[in-house]
């Protein structure tokens, strides 16, 4: 059964580099995906605690402003 030629220590490196390139690629598009998927879910995140805030203060019969004034107040 015959071998087939023998890389060359060159070659092998070549190889490898460009395997780590690959691989570097793939996480590098892999970290942005997340990444945007992070944004998204800090975005609802922030509108579903808006959505809370305006029903207890519609609950609570209070205005935007009496709320700031609220807060001014308290700090």
């Amino acid at each position: 059964m015959a071998r087939g030629v023998r890389k060359s220590p060159r070659e092998k490196l070549e190889e490898k580099l460009t395997n780590v390139n690959d691989a570097i690629a793939q996480y590098t598009s892999c970290l942005e995906k997340l990444k945007n998927e992070r944004k998204e879910l800090e975005e609802e995140l922030e509108k579903l605690e808006i959505a809370e805030l305006s029903a207890m203060l519609k609950e609570k019969n209070m205005s935007v402003g009496e709320l700031r004034e609220m807060v001014n107040q308290a700090g």
